[in-house]
């Protein structure tokens, strides 16, 4: 077994296994509560595979390759890169809902259970796949410590690095990646309200719901960084986890708010 730290391992296994059982969780809540179509979490997710995965990525990846050396050596241009990559991420994300509502959706469809459910996908497609690369992460520490030695040879130095770094890795690290996509498919189920309220009452709704999630993608990577360096990898993970949270909840009371509104009846006049 040699250094292997069992509490790790389980933790990696169970973080991954929350992770993805929560998508099924939160949608089957949702369809059951609301009766909302299935097929709504599928166009939610298609959005965020289609105008995250296949939009921008591609080019937003190798750029941030291309980059990495000025990145690393400027304040500036990490901060500008930052604000580049939040900006377009909530125009490609929420521009995409914009557009499914707009162009896919029947007035009678854009109801407050096809928007949660929209939601629902939109962050469980990409909490699924974060439940993956957790579970790909436990698999793989599992994997150079068991292994024979020869099955390794010509990868000793690359091994020793990322054993470095599960070394200093509190027990508990792993489910800090649990609860941020806990914390961001709350959030993105609340953005995406935001987007659906565009089409109900104001556009300006729209804008809000950029706002929120620029405001999500540009300071909390930058934070996790400073926090990194002010308490090291596992404190700075904890505290920026907790920002998370609390800001995912601001914005879901604000979306419970519309919610609640929606399904209110309305009063009647004549009495």
């Amino acid at each position: 077994m040699g250094d292997l730290r069992l509490e790790l391992t389980g933790a990696f296994l169970v973080a991954a296994a929350v992770t993805l059982f929560s998508v099924l969780l939160i949608a089957a809540w949702i369809a059951r509560t609301l009766g909302a179509p299935w097929r709504y979490w599928f166009y939610g997710a298609a959005v965020f595979v289609v105008f995250q995965g296949l939009l921008r990525l591609p080019w937003l990846l190798p750029l941030n390759f291309l980059l990495r050396d000025t990145l690393r050596s400027s304040v500036a241009a990490l901060v500008g890169f930052t604000a580049f990559a939040a900006l377009t991420a909530a125009l490609f994300e929420r521009g995409g809902q914009w557009l499914l509502f707009r162009r896919f959706f029947k007035p009678e469809e854009r109801t407050v259970a096809s928007a949660l459910m929209v939601g629902a996908g939109h962050g469980g497609v990409e909490a699924f796949f974060i439940g993956l690369f957790i579970a790909l992460q436990g698999v793989n520490y599992i994997a150079m410590h068991l292994l024979p030695p020869e099955m390794l040879k010509g990868q000793e130095q690359a091994i020793a690095q990322a054993k470095a770094v599960f070394a200093q890795m509190a027990w508990w690290l792993p489910f800090m990646g649990m609860w941020e996509r806990l914390s961001t498919q709350a959030f993105q189920i609340a953005a995406t309200v935001m987007v659906w309220q565009s089409f109900c009452t104001h556009w300006a709704w729209f804008l809000v719901a950029l706002a929120a999630h620029f405001g999500a993608d540009f300071f909390f990577p930058l934070f996790h960084q400073q926090a990194q360096r002010w308490w090291g990898l596992n404190a700075g993970s904890l505290v920026t986890e907790i920002a998370i949270a609390f800001y995912a909840a601001i914005w879901c009371y604000v979306a419970w708010r519309l919610v609640k509104s929606a399904l209110q009846p309305p009063s009647d006049m004549g009495q």
